[in-house]
């Protein structure tokens, strides 16, 4: 072999292992910075005594909805994405047969410093052996009791929980409380601030989603405490993240339920997403949607934990995501102050369904 040609593939195979260590490198940091993020989440839920049957102040203070400012227009189509190859790995087991996670969506804005409701409340069931995901979702109005004594709504469970019991003590009562009332054992919970809901909306692109009808609101209320108008036209769109999250609040065109059942769709959409842009299979830039949501979100879930989900999720058919709802066919009217709560009946049938204990075709409904 000529020396000139000996020297050109040298020097190419050391070119090509110094950017080989160049990625190593990248991916291990990104890697790592990624653990950091994961693990800045991660929270330790209060332990809370049940024993005692002492009363808890249920009075809540009036908060005006947050809102974004005026929207911008929106491409008419989703961005084109060109996903980087992953190496193939299996994904790890998920270690439980069933898991329950509580997902809670807060509206705490900047100024707020004291702990505020939660205003989206979902279970989501999730069956390894069936290969399918269940979402309940519960008005944030339901009447409940508490498993420390005291009734009030659903949704001032988790401040509640945070002022009486100190940091952690929110989630734990928040938990409890959904799984004394559905007879089950919440696992985990997972809370999000709804920036924290636009920012993971801008870093996948957009959704897109169906409205099944007009909507229109004329009091959407704002940030400064002032309202505006907003619409929906029905039918298939695109939403940016300012547009998505009025989509998953505004409930003065129809009701608390309406918004229950777009909280809903709005999280299939996520997901849809999610899986067309391959971020359940990438190794690379996953420092950058960690990073984004760093300081959004707080869970209990194990670092293990979510990289058993996320391996389930790759292999999760979005037909296999059936959603439940308690809603106005489902409730009773109460006598002031106190609201409504579900009907026993009407909450034994969508339990027995949600768990897979009768046939559903509760899929896209």
């Amino acid at each position: 072999m000529p020396l000139s040609y000996r020297r050109l593939v040298t020097g190419a195979s050391v070119t090509i292992g110094l950017l080989v260590v160049v990625m190593v490198l990248r991916l291990a940091f990104e890697w790592r910075q990624a653990l950091a993020d994961i693990d800045s989440m991660i929270v330790t839920p209060a332990v809370l005594d049940l024993s005692t049957e002492a009363q808890v102040a249920s009075t809540e203070a009036a908060h005006n909805q947050g809102a974004t400012s005026e929207t911008t227009p929106f491409p008419t189509a989703l961005p084109q994405v060109f996903i980087t190859p992953a190496v193939e790995e299996p994904p790890p087991p998920l270690s439980q047969a069933t898991l329950h996670i509580l997902l809670l969506g807060t509206d705490a804005r900047p100024d707020d410093l004291d702990p505020t409701r939660t205003d989206a409340l979902v279970l989501v069931r999730i069956d390894r052996d069936r290969g399918q995901v269940s979402m309940l979702s519960l008005p944030r109005d339901l009447w409940v009791s508490y498993p420390t004594g005291g009734q009030g709504r659903i949704n001032a469970a988790y401040p509640i929980g945070e002022v009486r019991f100190g940091a952690g003590g929110g989630a734990a009562l928040a938990k409890s409380t959904v799984g004394r009332l559905l007879g089950v054992e919440v696992d985990y919970f997972m809370l999000i601030n709804f920036r924290g809901f636009e920012t993971l909306i801008d870093e996948i692109g957009g959704i897109r989603v169906d409205v099944p009808y007009e909507i229109y609101d004329p009091t959407y209320p704002t940030e400064d405490y002032g309202t505006m108008e907003v619409h929906f036209d029905a039918g298939p769109q695109i939403l940016d993240a300012e547009r998505a999250l009025i989509y998953v609040r505004t409930r003065h065109a129809d009701s608390d339920f309406g918004r229950n059942q777009r909280q809903q769709q709005v999280l299939m959409a996520i997901f849809e997403r999610i899986r067309e842009r391959g971020l359940l299979m990438q190794l690379t830039s996953i420092d950058n949607y960690t990073r984004a949501m760093r300081g959004y979100i707080q869970t209990d879930l194990s670092r293990g934990m979510m990289f058993e989900l996320a391996g389930f999720a790759r292999t999760l058919n979005s037909d296999n995501i059936l959603r439940y709802a308690i809603d106005s066919r489902s409730i009773v009217e109460l006598q002031e102050p106190a609201t409504f709560e579900a009907h026993p009946q009407a909450l034994a049938r969508i339990m027995r369904q949600f768990k897979g204990e009768v046939i559903t075709t509760a899929s896209g409904n």
